[in-house]
């Protein structure tokens, strides 16, 4: 980094609002959370961005890491990385291309202590402090949260081969270790860092896991999703147990496109229950209750390049933007309270009390309920 960009960057952390791991003085925060699943289209980045979205109105510091090379939290989040021509001619009389913003590719490149300080950009969404929480605001008024994301791109995916075992502590040295003696990590900046991950059991997949203390498991209640459950729990815990990171723990599994009228789901939810009760360690994993649809307003919000919040003040979309708000909302205090947030139960309050009676069941539990009964 040039001195002007140095100097740039130290003020847009200076205004950053400090995290309550900061103002509580604690200074090993298990606060980074991956959202993982073996079997690829749960809707990892949807939940993600919901979460993100939630984080924001409860007035906290969240960062995004795009884990996946396809890019898709990148460009959910208004972030897409694009290449950009460098004023250099390559071999052959081509113009040699660069990205125009830094990315996980150097992150990962650097190898450095705390150099996700570096290289979060924040995400240009918008929201009205003086709107109403019901209607897209801040749940406390005139306080709305940060949230920042480093993107990446397709080059992501080829950049672990002929890594060694050392090479897979990359991220974990960036996000976890300050920069410098008696520094902040960059972790520790932000109350929740969410991971969207890619599928598969790739050492990328090995290298997040790596940087993360806490995993989500995201599936559909359909015979290859509940399949994926013990696949996606033996991965982590042969990088908790094999791969040198023994503070990575599970914390919940979301079903998502849940249909709580499904025969098929029922069936393979009850069956789980079944394993989980007969003792089979294989799928023991904390069911959570609040449950994701399917809704065409996460597509639309993604397409439009803004958080789904952002429709709670339309009439056509409203009923199921404010469905799948209180669903990211009701995950996200959920996360927060199984990570130690100082926060998470003043927050949780404050939302019961916001929603009132038009709590959707789907943010309760109630439908997960009534269709697993």
């Amino acid at each position: 980094m040039t001195e002007v960009e140095t100097d740039e960057r130290a003020e847009v952390i200076a205004q950053l609002p400090p995290s309550a791991w900061i103002r509580d003085g604690i200074n090993d925060p298990k606060n980074s959370v991956a959202i993982l699943g073996k079997k690829g289209g749960p809707g990892k980045t949807s939940l993600t961005q919901l979460i993100a979205d939630a984080g924001v109105r409860l007035g906290l510091n969240i960062l995004a890491l795009d884990g996946d090379p396809q890019g898709n939290l990148s460009i959910a989040l208004d972030s897409q990385v694009k290449l950009v021509p460098t004023g250099k001619i390559g071999l052959g009389g081509k113009q040699v291309m660069e990205p125009d913003r830094d990315t996980m590719v150097e992150v990962l490149e650097a190898d450095t202590d705390g150099v996700i300080d570096e290289a979060f950009q924040l995400v240009p969404w918008t929201y009205n402090a003086a709107a109403e929480f019901q209607r897209g605001g801040p749940l406390i008024p005139g306080r709305l949260g940060t949230l920042a994301i480093v993107p990446t791109h397709n080059p992501m995916e080829d950049i672990s081969r002929g890594w060694n075992f050392s090479d897979l502590n990359r991220l974990d040295k960036a996000l976890n270790n300050p920069s410098k003696p008696q520094g902040i990590a960059p972790n520790r900046r932000w109350d929740l860092v969410l991971g969207d991950m890619l599928p598969g059991g790739s050492d990328l997949a090995r290298a997040f896991l790596k940087a993360m203390r806490r995993y989500i498991v995201l599936t559909t209640a359909e015979p290859f999703g509940m399949n994926a459950i013990a696949n996606t729990l033996t991965f982590a815990r042969d990088v908790r147990d094999n791969w040198g990171n023994p503070e990575l723990e599970d914390i919940g599994l979301v079903f998502t496109s849940y249909r709580p009228q499904s025969r098929v789901a029922n069936a393979e939810i009850a069956d789980l229950r079944a394993q989980q009760d007969s003792g089979n360690e294989a799928v023991k994993i904390e069911v959570w209750k609040p449950r994701v649809s399917s809704r065409t307003v996460v597509p639309l919000a993604q397409g439009y390049r803004v958080p789904v919040s952002r429709f709670l003040t339309e009439r056509q979309d409203r009923g199921a933007a404010a469905e799948l708000c209180q669903v990211g909302e009701a995950l996200l205090l959920k996360t927060l309270d199984k990570i130690g947030h100082p926060d998470a139960k003043e927050l949780e309050e404050r939302w019961l009390k916001a929603w009132g009676t038009d709590l959707s069941p789907w943010a309760t539990g109630a439908i997960a309920e009534k269709g697993d009964l």
